[in-house]
């Protein structure tokens, strides 16, 4: 990231703006995780979480949307991505639309197959001929890019074009914003849900309609199911990003320094009563064998899902993201046991709090050319229009950004037929406004969450006590956000 905040100083100078059934499964599922950041024109610092409606400077001048009227011919740019089948098909879908619909930007879509992938390409390409116009990136990344001042905020496009916030759904407003001003343009959120199949509910006596709401219901559940013939009660992704969601569900910061939205934070908050609890939760259902545990990638990484369709396990958690899939294929022919997919809300909440936003966003990387930004920018804005939302949030299973597309008639019809979509759009917009439900704000956001990932690893794992290992994951989690805070 240093290649990255070198090449932007350069450029400042002379610009005016910143700038099988299993393996189908396992091949569709789409990772998603937490995130946020903040920064400004000339200086990078954390500031107060503000809220969508807060009052902030016009910055229209940096994105000079006019630019695009004087272009001759189509602008051709190209778009970043990290969609994956059925996510893919209705990416591809509605870019041909956008193509079609007018004849002022052509699109090019690339798909760098993943996340990680995509960020580190945009490392090395960032300010070469080889740089996306416009590029998808995991929340996670926020906090990167813009202390590398490496991206144009889309508040100041969204000034340019006269245009508000109004319709996008404010907690993801929010969750993007520092000081009220908005840096991606929302596309893909997601969040986890509990998944569960209604078919083994009602073999083991449980009322297929009333998912655990506790973790104490969690293991009664997963008791009573096994003890009807299934191998497994629940099975758990080790994924620390579920672990940042049960946290900010009870209410709890995930950094100090309010979640870092009131100034840079220096160390992890989640060395508490409640990550304990969810420790000794997972460790114990896991000593009984009752509880399953899978690494969050890799080949293995979706066997808890991949599971329910084998019949050996019939509760778990993971995202929203892959409902499009789930309900595609863990209620096809090919499963070994009859499935009729069960989502609800996660367990463990307190009524303090609330999931986080998860998933990625399209970021406008600072190439110093005015005309690719504003088509850039028009893409964009199509991706996040209430029409293309119900069309993206119908073929995929992620929560849509745009109220007017939750309240059409595509997503209305969608949630009568399917009421699992539903769930995860509830619980974001039910969810208590705090400092813990907007999301923390870390520099190496990776390294802490790898901290996290140790800790896992390290309890249900290996022999380290769930104590220990929440004890090492803070220290490991401390020490990378010192070294990070102290390279910038």
């Amino acid at each position: 990231m240093n290649r990255m905040r070198n090449n932007r100083l350069q450029h400042v100078q002379s610009r005016r703006r910143l700038a099988v059934v299993p393996l189908v499964l396992a091949v569709g599922l789409a990772a998603c995780g937490g995130g946020d950041g903040e920064g400004s024109e000339t200086t990078i610092a954390p500031g107060a979480t503000t809220t969508s409606g807060d009052t902030v400077p016009d910055l229209s001048d940096q994105c000079p949307l006019d630019a695009l009227e004087s272009a001759e011919g189509p602008v051709e740019i190209t778009y970043w991505h990290a969609m994956t089948r059925a996510n893919e098909e209705t990416l591809t879908t509605l870019t041909d639309e956008f193509n079609a619909s007018q004849d002022k930007v052509a699109v090019t879509l690339v798909n760098q197959n993943g996340y990680t992938e995509n960020f580190t390409a945009f490392e090395t390409a960032f300010n070469t001929n080889d740089s996306p116009d416009l590029i998808q990136l995991e929340d996670t990344s926020l906090q990167k890019v813009v202390d590398a001042q490496a991206v144009v905020p889309a508040q100041a496009c969204l000034d340019a074009a006269d245009a508000t916030k109004d319709d996008f759904v404010k907690r993801v407003v929010d969750y993007y914003s520092i000081d009220g001003t908005l840096y991606p343009m929302p596309f893909n959120v997601s969040n986890p849900v509990f998944y569960y199949n209604k078919k083994s509910f009602e073999a083991a006596g449980l009322d297929p309609e009333q998912a655990p709401t506790t973790f104490a219901e969690v293991r009664e559940y997963a008791d009573a199911l096994q003890g009807s013939g299934i191998e497994y009660g629940f099975a758990f992704k080790r994924d620390a990003w579920v672990l940042e969601q049960f946290l900010a569900l009870n209410g709890e910061p995930y950094v100090n320094n309010d979640n870092g939205r009131s100034g840079r934070a220096t160390a992890a908050a989640f060395d508490t009563d409640t990550a304990l609890e969810i420790f000794e939760f997972l460790d114990s259902g896991q000593e009984a064998g009752v509880f399953v545990t899978n690494p969050a990638g890799g080949p293995s990484g979706f066997d808890n899902l991949i599971n329910i369709c084998k019949g050996t396990v019939p509760m778990t958690i993971d995202t929203s993201a892959a409902l499009g899939t789930a309900y595609d294929v863990l209620q096809g022919e090919g499963c070994d046991v009859e499935v009729e997919i069960g989502v609800a809300p996660l367990p463990g909440g307190n009524g303090n709090g609330g999931v986080l936003v998860g998933g990625a966003a399209n970021f406008l990387p600072a190439n110093g050319d005015d005309v690719r930004l504003a088509a850039a920018y028009t893409y964009a804005a199509f991706l996040a229009s209430p029409e293309s939302q119900a069309t993206w949030a119908a073929g995929t299973g992620y929560i849509p950004v745009s109220r007017a597309a939750a309240d059409s008639d595509t997503i209305q019809s969608l949630w009568a037929d399917k009421p699992g979509y539903k769930v995860a759009f509830d619980q974001l917009v039910s969810g208590v406004d705090n400092v813990a439900t907007a999301g923390p704000v870390i520099g190496d956001y990776k390294g802490v969450r790898d901290a996290m990932t140790d800790a896992l690893e390290a309890f249900l794992v290996e022999s380290t006590s769930p104590a220990d290992a929440l004890a090492d994951a803070k220290r490991d989690a401390d020490q990378r956000i010192q070294a990070y805070n102290d390279g910038i």
